[in-house]
């Protein structure tokens, strides 16, 4: 086979043009598998994040409840107080 000079500038257009191509296509890939790793990354953070706010909400949570069984039971001792001085009233008003 004879080769002119116009068939091998073609073919070295076409390999240069294949490989301009080819490293691209890596590149992009590259590129793209780089990107999904960073977003696994932010996703982990997010997700550590997410479970800290979650044990904080929790813990506010729990607090709450503690207050509030606490004021029911201040509420139910000022109600006894409260009785205790109503009988002791009426005792002053039956002596006096």
């Amino acid at each position: 086979m004879n080769f002119t000079a116009n068939d091998v500038l073609a073919l070295v257009a076409i390999l240069a043009v294949a490989i301009v191509i080819s490293v691209w296509v890596a590149a992009r890939h590259l590129g793209a598998s780089r990107q999904a790793r960073a977003e696994l990354t932010s996703g982990t953070e997010y997700r550590t994040l997410a479970d800290e706010f979650r044990r904080l909400s929790d813990m506010a949570i729990t607090t709450q409840e503690h207050v509030d069984l606490r004021l029911t039971d201040l509420s139910v001792q000022v109600d006894s107080l409260r009785g205790q001085l109503d009988q002791m009233q009426r005792i002053l008003k039956e002596v006096e």
